[in-house]
């Protein structure tokens, strides 16, 4: 037996639900009592034995392994005699044979029928229609696009399809030959006369083996199978803690809106969706360990190096206090004891395994200095897309680009370079090209994601420096390189790894990184922008992977793209920004939070300008949600100073306005759901229900009735929009929490949680504050 496959002999395995059809185990008993078996196995992947009612069968017949088709649709021929004389004409026919039969028999497509033909994929000169791409022999017995499509296909030694996912069902079947199936992330053998059925969705390739493989494929399309395929399964992962590592920040300057728009911000709305469903969520935040923009930075300012790294950072720390953004980890850039332990234990795991290489290139020189130019301190023209690009990662396309492969090097003042040889250490990634192609094929993976991996993965895995003669970092411990340091790309892994131990400390548990036991690591999420991609999709998973830490690849990867200003990328050095310092004082944080969500750059580059931002403060912040913020509490504080009353007389309108406080907490909660919750639509769902809030408040205040009718009234109002502002505080939260909780505990609530949704409030007990202003700001 094979991993994930049933492999049975002599017996048939069939399918659960069509073992309860009593027509499907008499005709299988017959088969097997006819003698006409020797062989023949039909092997279905493990998870998948009781989706087949209602979908095609395939049966056993002769020596050779062939199978036949029966759909339950369609049918081949109707009725028992039919069934008979298939099973009869099949039972001793070759592979080729079994091809011929296909064609004979009536299969429907669409209006259409196949003539008797022979079709012999092993010879290719026969006027058969058939297509022939990389060593792969395709012939379809009849069009495709009918209820069910056949392919039958001659793979070439060696041969692989593309790895692809699709809608429909498929099911393989080896008539000869083997293959092997790259399923997802797991890989199965399949030999002659071997099935395996491929769901909606799942990311498959087919690896012929030396001696080649001829195969059947049928697929089509099932609903139930591809609603379940595309619908989350909320329940995976959640038991786990969540680590969110946002891309590390460079200390070379203040924080400025650009980023704080990225990961950063962001990284604390996802912790805050999290812990509404009451997850336990962790963040790591930082700053960047060894770069030579610090150092370029440190020079200007005359300061040392980890004297300037220290003022920014804590700097940083004080613009994510300000948007109320503060992590639960925190690594600046000066490594402690154990961080410079645990990047020397990653680099020595990566040694055994081959993955470290010496290389010699010819690298940008200064003469006048005496110093070669590297990372940083030399720029050029990237030799992936032509930009203009450092010696370290090119902005434009996001490659980690090698100082030796800029063409026409310069230095910072713009002179050029001579090229002298320089030995340095590589981490090979070609080796780990399987480990990454199986890691994009996950599939909640993001397109970008996926593609930027797979692009690298079909052009060659580089290999990337990690070592340079820089003045500051953690010492390689190795013969002849005692005078280089570590480049940034040794320490993304082990900062996780810190991560790691660090959350066992603050369990009671400590342990070691390679102590701590798989099925106890967190899930990582981790949050980046679009130009730091080479790093975070190709080294730090690539590197997980040869340290055999599976569980803490990444699950979820959110990339934004850029934030500019004015029209005009953010740039520290050339002080072209609006530093978060300035403009994020305490009071006005959160409408900068609310608007930096509401134009996150999640797909396409987006625009930021101080008018705009003003206009919508005054319009929306300042205007609209103040305005119906204080007609609810009007509302309200007609019927009630202490404890809110049952509801009164109800009209159309309050039920009118009850079923947009559904709709809008039903979309909140699968915005908060969602594997990846978007962000910029919740914010204009808020809008939009701010708006509701305040069209029903003026509704009700104006109702002209008699005393009595009017309290009745009044009552149902105000627990119509106790309902709302429970809805809109926790929708809120993620984005604004000071706002949401002041909302909370006018109604005598804390933190908002998502479980509020279950509750009836109108007729749950609400006491109120004993000063009731919800959303008092």
């Amino acid at each position: 037996m094979r991993d994930g496959l049933f492999k049975p002999s002599p017996s048939i395995i069939l399918p659960t639900a069509a073992t309860a059809n009593g027509r499907c185990r008499r005709r299988c008993r017959r088969v097997l009592r006819s003698g006409t078996r020797s062989d023949a196995r039909i092997v279905f992947h493990r998870s998948e034995t009781s989706r087949f009612l209602g979908e095609p069968l395939f049966w056993p017949s002769g020596p050779n392994g062939a199978h036949t088709r029966r759909s339950g649709r369609t049918g081949c021929g109707g009725g028992e005699g039919a069934a008979r004389r298939a099973r009869a004409s099949t039972c001793s026919r070759s592979p080729r044979d079994l091809a011929s039969g296909m064609a004979n028999r009536k299969f429907e497509s669409g209006n259409e029928m196949m003539c008797s033909q022979v079709i012999d994929l092993k010879n290719e000169t026969r006027a058969v229609p058939i297509s022939i791409e990389g060593g792969i022999v395709m012939h379809d017995p009849f069009p495709e696009g009918g209820d069910v499509s056949i392919r039958l296909l001659k793979l070439s030694p060696g041969a692989t399809t593309c790895r692809h996912n699709h809608t429909e069902v498929e099911f393989w079947t080896v008539i000869s030959g083997g293959v092997r199936i790259h399923l997802d992330e797991k890989t199965f053998l399949l030999l002659g006369g071997e099935s395996i059925r491929m769901d909606p969705l799942s990311r498959h390739k087919i690896e012929a083996l030396d001696s080649g493989a001829v195969m059947q494929t049928v697929w089509w399309h099932s609903r139930a199978a591809f609603e379940e395929a595309t619908s989350t399964n909320e329940a995976i992962g959640k038991s786990r803690p969540l680590l969110l590592v946002p891309a590390m920040l460079t200390p070379n300057g203040n924080m400025h809106i650009g980023h704080a728009s990225g990961p950063f911000l962001y990284a604390d709305v996802l912790r805050r969706i999290a812990e509404t469903g009451g997850r336990e969520v962790f963040v790591l935040q930082g700053t960047h360990g060894h770069l030579e923009h610090i150092a370029i930075a440190a020079d200007a300012a005359g300061l040392e190096y980890y004297q300037l790294a220290e003022k920014n950072t804590a700097s940083f720390q004080e613009a994510l206090h300000r948007l109320n953004a503060v992590s639960n980890i925190f690594l600046g850039t000066k490594p402690d004891r154990r961080g410079k332990a645990v990047v020397l234990e990653v680099f020595k795991r990566l040694c055994s395994k081959g993955l470290i290489a010496e290389r010699e290139h010819l690298v940008p020189y200064d003469v006048q200095s005496g110093r070669f130019k590297v990372d940083a301190f030399v720029h050029g023209k990237c030799p992936y897309c032509g930009g203009y690009s450092s010696g370290h990662e090119c902005e434009d396309c996001g490659a980690l680009v090698l100082d030796a492969e800029l063409q026409d090097p310069v230095d910072l003042d713009g002179r050029s370079l001579e090229r002298r040889p320089l030995k340095r250490l590589f981490l090979n990634l070609a080796p780990l090209h399987d480990a990454l192609e199986s890691f994009a094929s996950r599939n909640f993976l993001p397109i970008y994601a996926k593609l930027y991996v797979e692009s690298w993965l079909s052009r060659g895995l580089p290999a990337v420096c990690i070592s340079n003669p820089n003045r500051e970092g953690i010492r390689i411990p190795i013969p002849g390189f005692e005078c280089q340091r570590f480049t940034i790309t040794m320490e993304h892994v082990p900062r996780h790894l810190l991560a790691l131990e660090t959350i066992r400390e603050k369990s009671g548990c400590p342990a070691f990184w390679y102590q701590i036991p798989r099925d106890e690591m967190p899930e990582l999420d981790i949050l980046f922008g679009a130009d730091n991609a080479f790093g975070r999709l190709l080294v730090i998973p690539g590197v997980l992977s040869a340290l055999d830490l599976h569980e803490m690849l990444p699950r979820r990867i959110f990339v934004n793209q850029m934030l500019t200003l004015e029209g005009k990328k953010f740039s520290t050095s050339r002080n072209h920004a609006i530093w978060v310092n300035d403009i994020a004082a305490e009071e006005t944080a959160e409408p900068l939070r609310f608007y930096l969500c509401r134009c996150r750059p999640d797909g396409s580059v987006e625009d930021f300008s101080m008018g705009a931002y003003e206009s919508w403060k005054r319009d929306f912040w300042d205007g609209r949600l103040s305005r119906s913020i204080a007609k609810a509490n009007e509302v309200i504080g007609r019927v009630a100073t202490d404890e809110l009353p049952c509801p009164g007389q109800w009209s159309a309108t309050d039920i009118a306005f009850l079923a947009d406080c559904r709709r809008f907490n039903a979309e909140v909660r699968a915005r908060f759901e969602a594997d990846y919750p978007d962000v910029r639509q919740l914010t204009r769902a808020i809008e939009a229900f701010v708006d509701a809030i305040d069209r029903y408040s003026c509704s009700v205040l104006q109702v002209p009735a008699a005393p009595k009718v009017k309290e009745a009234l009044a009552r149902t109002a105000a627990r119509a929009v106790t309902f709302a502002l429970v809805g809109l505080c926790v929708a809120t939260y993620p984005v604004v929490p000071d706002f949401a909780i002041s909302i909370a505990r006018s109604l005598g609530l804390e933190v908002p949680k998502l479980s509020w949704f279950d509750r009836d409030w109108m007729a749950e007990p609400v006491r109120l504050s004993a000063s009731h202003d919800a959303g008092g700001r």
